[in-house]
């Protein structure tokens, strides 16, 4: 009975031990050419990666480290980092400042990073950014992209100001009047208007007085945005796609995604 105790006993302390390791490494991501296959296993340590430009060829959610040590769960696509993607209205947009400082959603589905940790992968970095827009039927081509050479946001003592130029792409320019704006939600006023322009339309942006872009607006199931430039918004885009202007569009899908390799 004695040994039957000393046994049992050596088997669960075995056991005990190889769960705090192999718990500890459950949240590592170890290095992209592995394909994350070490994520669910006990024979790496916790690694991060720095960019999702480490392996050009992934696709899924990896974890980042940035070079100030914040870690965070990104999307990547094909060497492409997602700072927020939308595109069934599952995740309420409406959300206050410390929620946007955050972060918020599921990285698998509709989701944003958060402000403090977009400062802090940009920071010091040359990015490039890509919005791409999808409408709804009957709207042809339905997709498509601005995609901006020059990316950057501060951090929160600034208020996280926007700087973006360079535009190229097919859907229009909608950001250049945004450029050089504070981040506003509607418990944080920041823009140069005399009202709140997230209170206003239902969103949360780098709003000037107050938008031509309204990415983190109102979400619906369908085309037409109840009221005047509350929805997912893309006034730029080159054709004529609501009655009376296109502010009156409500986008079907929405995602930004950074590139700084």
């Amino acid at each position: 009975m004695h040994l039957l105790t000393l046994l049992f006993g050596s088997i669960l302390v075995f056991m005990v031990g190889h769960s705090q390791v192999c718990g500890h490494v459950n949240s590592a991501t170890c290095n992209s050419n592995e394909q994350m296959k070490c994520t669910m296993s006990c024979d790496c340590e916790a690694k991060y990666l720095t960019d999702c430009c480490a392996d050009p060829s992934f696709t899924g959610v990896i974890n980042i480290k940035t070079g100030e040590g914040k870690i965070f769960n990104a999307y990547c696509d094909q060497g492409w980092t997602y700072a927020f993607k939308r595109f069934d209205g599952s995740e309420d947009f409406y959300r206050t400042w410390v929620e946007y400082q955050h972060g918020f959603g599921k990285t698998e589905g509709e989701h944003f990073i958060g402000l403090d940790n977009l400062a802090s992968f940009v920071k010091g970095r040359k990015c490039k950014v890509r919005i791409d827009l999808e409408a709804w039927p009957p709207v042809s081509p339905a997709k498509r992209f601005a995609e901006y050479s020059d990316f950057s946001i501060t951090d929160k003592t600034d208020k996280y100001r926007l700087t973006i130029g360079g535009y190229s792409g097919t859907a229009g320019d909608s950001m250049a009047y945004h450029n050089g704006q504070q981040f506003t939600t509607y418990d944080q006023d920041n823009d140069i208007s005399s009202g709140n322009c997230a209170s206003l339309y239902k969103g949360a942006w780098w709003y000037m007085g107050c938008h031509n872009s309204n990415l983190f607006g109102l979400y619906v199931k369908g085309p037409v945005c109840p009221k005047y430039a509350q929805c997912v918004a893309w006034n730029k885009w080159p054709t004529k796609i609501a009655s009376p202007n296109n502010q009156h569009y409500s986008f079907k899908k929405a995602s930004l995604k950074i590139h700084c390799c």
